[in-house]
């Protein structure tokens, strides 16, 4: 059965001993803007610098602003942000911000050398780092940022040195542990370029009195791996050949060989590197008393920078950017520097002035906002007062007819379609007996004409004489065409009879 397994949990972060969350400096390094792999990865790296009170796997949105860095910064207690970009003149920028008033320091980062390729280089004490060092901060080393003693003040120089020294914890040499020291930064000022050197070494313990050869084949895993070869023995027939053989060498004779004396004198062996260790330190055989050779071996990155601005606040927060302390390449009078000053505090007094206003109305639309809510529950509340009435009266109407039963009596609803059947019946035999006696009357009508057209034909005057024959001619002709205007006349429709009652 297999072992189980044991998690470490060298992931998680924390204060150290004596340290509390409010006093640790926290950071962010991030890339603004669009950038190249190469300063991508250069900002990984200076995360590495960083550890352990950093954002590691931080990632930044392609869209983000600094806003957003300030607006979340507080709840996580971040104190610095550190982010790199890339201009349109393809110069590599560095800012340094302290949250949340300022000041930012802008460096222009004339040269610089990644991680990866330290260790691909063949140069001598530069290697890889085995990975337990990041739990602790570095060690921060400052050279040469005194003031000149020829020359103008510098007051840069202590602004520069207050900033990175802000960046890193307090060193508390009671209280800390001698394992804890794994890493050295140091930052070291020219006064004659005006740059500063960024450099990034890990600490590592060896043997002393040992040849630069025996340590090599003594390597430890607590050691650093460093990036040169194993050494070659395939060519020798003894290890004495490889231990005391000069170098650049070839014959095994004794002239070929490297006295006692130049291996003492090594630079191993040497006591100026020499120490004796107050406490046990990390890798095999590092105990309290020995005596060990303190050695730094690069890690990397490097960089080259030169300050170019000093701003008052943040750059691309709320309240602006702030007066400028000092530029690289812009110098101006006090009369100038005055007439900028006043136009900054005039276009605060107009940013406060419009904060204002904006707050006014802000506050003067909640309050209206909230009388329109007001008056729209009162009258809400009316309305359904008067819902609940109609529908009290609505139920109070549906209670009357719950089982389905009526208050009209059957029987006499009976007797009443009885009653109107029967009249319906006396009203159809009614419209039968109009009916015939329109007929009488249409027989009457062309009766009544008829005398009187006999009447008309009598009073015909007396000079008007005709014979009987053309008498009876003419009333032949008056009756047919009587009887031809009676065919030509519409005859009333028959009116239909109604039917006799509801079943």
């Amino acid at each position: 059965m297999a072992r189980p397994r044991r998690k470490n949990r060298t992931h998680l972060k924390g204060p150290a001993k004596g340290e509390t969350e409010e006093n640790v400096p926290k950071s962010f390094v991030i890339k603004s803007g669009v950038v190249t792999k190469s300063i991508t990865q250069l900002v990984r790296d200076t995360r590495k610098i960083m550890e352990p009170h950093t954002a590691t796997r931080l990632r930044e949105r392609p869209n983000a602003r600094l806003r957003d860095y300030l607006t979340i910064a507080p709840s996580l207690k971040v104190t610095h942000l550190m982010a790199f970009t890339l201009t349109d003149a393809a110069n590599v920028h560095m800012r340094v911000a302290r949250f949340p008033q300022g000041p930012t320091l802008t460096f222009r980062v004339n040269k610089y050398s990644l991680m990866k390729d330290l260790v691909n280089s063949s140069l001598r004490n530069v290697g890889k780092s085995p990975g337990g060092e990041y739990r602790n901060p570095p060690l921060l080393v400052m050279n040469s940022f005194q003031q000149p003693q020829n020359g103008p003040a510098l007051p840069q120089l202590r602004l520069m040195s207050t900033m990175f020294q802000g960046l890193f914890p307090p060193i508390q040499v009671e209280k800390s542990a001698l394992p804890t020291f794994r890493r050295v930064l140091l930052l070291s000022y020219s006064h004659q370029s005006g740059c500063i050197s960024f450099r990034h070494f890990t600490i590592t313990v060896r043997p002393h009195g040992v040849s630069r050869r025996v340590r090599k084949l003594l390597s430890t895993t607590g050691t650093v791996k460093v990036s040169r070869k194993q050494p070659n023995l395939s060519n020798t027939e003894d290890i004495a050949d490889y231990l005391l053989k000069r170098a650049g060498s070839e014959a095994s004779t004794a002239a070929g060989y490297d006295s006692m004396s130049e291996t003492e004198a090594s630079e191993g062996e040497s006591d100026t590197n020499a120490v004796e260790l107050p406490e046990d330190y990390v890798g095999r055989g590092n105990k309290k008393g020995e005596r060990k050779a303190v050695r730094l071996i690069e890690t990397g990155p490097r960089m080259e920078l030169k300050l170019i601005k000093v701003v008052e606040g943040l750059v691309g927060s709320k309240k602006g950017e702030g007066e400028t302390v000092f530029h690289e390449f812009v110098q101006k009078s006090k009369s100038e520097a005055l007439s900028m000053q006043e136009s900054h505090e005039r276009r605060r007094e107009q940013k406060e002035a419009r904060r204002l206003e904006q707050a006014a109305n802000v506050a003067r639309k909640k309050a209206e906002n909230e009388k329109k809510k007001n008056s729209k529950s009162i009258k809400g509340e009316n309305n359904q007062d008067d819902n609940e009435d109609e529908d009290e009266d609505e139920s109070n109407d549906d209670e009357l007819d719950v089982e389905g039963l009526s208050d009209i009596d059957p029987e006499e609803e009976l007797q009443r379609l009885r009653e109107r059947k029967i009249k319906f019946a006396e009203k159809d035999e009614n419209d039968d007996d109009e009916e015939e006696d329109d007929d009488f009357e249409y027989e009457d009508k062309f009766g009544v004409q008829q005398e009187e057209n006999d009447e008309w034909n009598e009073d015909i005057g007396a000079e008007d004489v005709s014979s009987d024959e053309e008498d009876e001619e003419d009333e032949e002709d008056i009756n047919q065409s009587s009887e031809s205007e009676s065919e030509n006349e519409v005859k009333p429709p028959p009116k239909k009879s109604k039917s006799g009652g509801k079943r």
